[in-house]
């Protein structure tokens, strides 16, 4: 990842093992998972980012 990934705090992603949801500003993280088969999902996380979260801190995981 790039600093350019880093300040849209690109790396606070999640995946279901094939998409991943990640911030749009992630412009080279989205173009890195892209080549290896991931399906990047850019999704509008400015208001978290401004609490400093992503898309991993909307979720909760169940591990069964």
């Amino acid at each position: 990842a790039t600093e350019r990934d880093a300040v849209a705090l690109g790396l606070n992603a999640v995946s279901d093992g094939e998409n991943v949801v990640v911030a749009p500003g992630a412009v080279d993280l989205a173009a890195a998972l892209r080549e290896r088969g991931y399906t990047p999902i850019p999704v509008d996380t400015s208001e978290l980012l401004k609490g400093g979260g992503g898309a991993k801190c909307c979720t909760l995981e169940i591990r069964a």
